[in-house]
């Protein structure tokens, strides 16, 4: 019985599971489109309650990871995913999923970066330092990146900035005072099952609103799929043959590569269902997205096994 219950409460099973159920319900989850951003700030009160600030008072510890993540999900990822959403979308006149990636390329590091790391043995102070402060970043370089490639017209920087207090300002101090130490081995007992199942509740209806899209409309499905199987796939696999070569370590490759490749699908079908409710289609990216990470989080694992270790093995024996 327990070896049921480990299994369905698995990180991969559950967002799987939201998946089928989305495309199951359809658009009977817009409920749940409704309270998406306050079902995220529950999840990120729980994702944040193992966070501790310790580690940043010796500021050695900070640059590295917060530079090299600011680059790889901001400048690097965005730049790419910017460019390839302009080419197949804006170019083509489809709005709206020009505007749906530009939400992507904004949002900031999924929360997963830091179980996935530790999964493969990476780096565990670059990754919830990279991600943590590629967070507190996000409450500017989000709404900036909105601002430019979308205007006030469409979207006001003012009510993405309050999004972001709301998902990350307000979870933090909530989650500090689930840190004391009467509170925090209970709570974070608590946290990794919650976090799991409320971003069920997220991404849930992000498929289940983008249905019809699944089902109807084949050739913009393949296309956005296309355009992020490039920015994760092509360009996390480019990046660790670049940083192999260059002599990095493997608990760096690991962590750095996902916080490349991993963005926050939940950010952005909060802002999409927030901004553009009547449209789905801005959410699709964040849909796709949403399916990517597991499908990425198994590729990598196998990657990391047949072709990082070797490459490592061989660069250190030369």
């Amino acid at each position: 019985m327990q070896k049921v219950i480990s299994i369905i409460n698995h990180r991969d099973f559950v967002l799987s599971l939201a998946i089928v159920v989305g495309l199951i319900l359809g658009e009977t989850t817009k409920f749940l489109a409704d309270i998406s951003m306050y079902t995220l700030m529950v999840a990120m009160i729980a994702a944040t309650i193992n966070f501790s600030f310790k580690p940043w008072k010796d500021t050695s510890n900070l640059f590295k990871p917060l530079a090299g993540s600011f680059l790889l999900i901001y400048v690097l990822n965005g730049a790419v995913t910017l460019f390839l959403a302009w080419l197949f979308f804006k170019m083509s006149g489809m709005e709206f999923l020009w505007i749906g990636f530009v939400i992507v390329a904004a949002a900031p590091p999924g929360p997963a970066v830091v179980p996935f790391s530790t999964m493969l043995k990476g780096d565990n102070n670059y990754a919830t330092t990279g991600l943590f402060g590629m967070y507190l970043l996000a409450m500017v370089v989000t709404p900036a990146i909105l601002f430019v490639f979308i205007g006030t017209a469409l979207i006001s920087p003012l009510m993405i900035f309050w999004i972001m207090v709301q998902l990350i300002i307000i979870p933090v101090i909530v989650s500090r005072f689930l840190r004391h130490p009467k509170v925090l081995p209970q709570a974070q007992k608590v946290s990794r099952t919650a976090i799991k199942w409320l971003f069920f509740l997220v991404i849930t209806p992000i498929v289940g609103m983008n249905r019809s899209v699944f089902f109807e409309e084949p050739g913009t499905l393949l296309t956005t799929a296309l355009v992020l199987f490039i920015t994760m796939f092509v360009l996390g696999v480019l990046y660790n043959l670049i940083v192999i070569k260059a002599g990095f370590k493997k608990p760096i490759i690991v962590s750095s590569t996902f916080m490349l490749t991993i963005k926050s699908a939940a950010f952005a079908a909060v802002v999409a269902f927030r901004f553009f409710g009547d449209e789905p289609v801005v959410a699709m990216p964040g849909a796709v997205l949403s399916v990517f990470l597991v499908l990425f989080a198994v590729f990598y694992s196998f990657f990391v096994k047949y072709v990082v270790d070797k490459m490592i093995d061989r660069r250190n024996r030369k």
